[in-house]
């Protein structure tokens, strides 16, 4: 598999009620120019809207006030794509281009350990993050040990694929890479890659979760929708 590194950044809303200037400033600022990293592959943003938060399956009190993920996707040399990645955020900040910050969550750095595409996506598994989206069904866990990742059954595997929207799953084990930058928490993060309304796919996608966390031995800590942000959309969510 070309990548060797899966980043998400979680965060709540803006303080001050409106996080458009933010929207904004990343999508058409801060993420394209992280593009100049050797190594950096691709980067997407998802938000939350007040039905997706209701069609939330679980959320811990870390996780309730998220709103906006973003992900990104690294190839070799992913270790000093990593640093470069960091350096250049320092350095936008000391030239004064990193004028919006939203209150952070989670900032997640994860191997890929798994990769399917659904027979309808009509890709191979390796590209499926790169194929348009609608959204995307984000999970969280923790297994033991967190360092394996909360790898997935067949049968699971294959029930997300089968449903009407699921273009795909990728998941993520915990890297040992930069742990004065990632979170040290063990979290696994897995991906649902879809291709109809997010709210609409997310109670069978939940339906599956629900029987795979039955067992005991994943810890569920975020699973939910979100949908993908769209250019110059920015102002439909000013208040997610």
């Amino acid at each position: 598999m070309r990548v060797k590194l899966g980043v998400f950044s979680l965060s709540a809303s803006s303080p001050d009620g409106d996080d458009s200037r933010y929207l904004r400033w990343h999508h058409l600022d801060h993420l394209p120019q992280q593009y100049e990293v050797p190594g950096m592959l691709y980067g997407q943003r998802w938000v939350s809207t007040p039905e997706c938060r209701a069609a939330r399956t679980v959320q811990s009190e870390r996780f309730e006030p998220v709103n906006h993920v973003v992900h990104y996707l690294f190839e070799e040399p992913v270790a000093q794509a990593v640093d470069d990645f960091f350096a250049l955020r320092d350095h936008l900040v000391e030239i004064g281009r990193f004028p919006e910050r939203l209150p952070n969550r989670l900032v997640s750095g994860g191997e890929p350990v798994e990769a399917h595409a659904a027979a309808s996506a009509l890709v191979t598994a390796d590209v499926v993050p790169y194929r348009p989206n609608r959204g995307a069904y984000l999970i969280i866990e923790q297994a033991d040990p967190a360092s394996e990742g909360a790898r997935w059954a067949s049968e699971h595997v294959d029930a997300l694929l089968a449903i009407d929207g699921v273009a795909g799953l990728w998941s993520f084990a915990p890297t040992t890479l930069r742990p004065d930058e990632f979170s040290k928490s063990g979290y696994s993060v897995s991906v649902c890659y879809l291709d109809e309304d997010p709210v609409g796919v997310a109670a069978p996608i939940a339906a599956v979760l629900t029987e795979r966390w039955g067992g005991g031995a994943i810890r569920p800590a975020f699973g939910g929708p979100f949908v993908s942000l769209q250019p110059f959309d920015y102002e439909r969510h000013r208040q997610p």
